[in-house]
């Protein structure tokens, strides 16, 4: 990805963009080797200023149950 500032959002969290239960947690790994960082937790998903890189996005569900949604991740370049 480009260098820039970012937003991430998700279509139906199921209980909230700021829950440990189910979420988007992202690394990236910046092109100038300056070494991996966390882009995206809950509770932080933007907007915040990142390198050019790769981004890695991980969906994590840490509850019990069935979890009966469709989650989809949306990535927002802001400038």
């Amino acid at each position: 990805m480009d260098a820039g500032t970012y937003t991430l959002d998700a279509s139906d969290w199921p209980y909230d963009s700021s829950s440990w239960l189910i979420g988007i947690q992202s690394t990236l790994t910046p092109d100038d080797g300056s070494g991996q960082t966390t882009a995206f937790e809950p509770k932080g998903y933007g907007p915040r200023p990142l390198k050019a890189g790769t981004l890695t996005l991980n969906i994590f569900i840490n509850t019990t149950g069935e979890v009966d949604k469709t989650f989809t991740p949306r990535l927002y370049k802001i400038d």
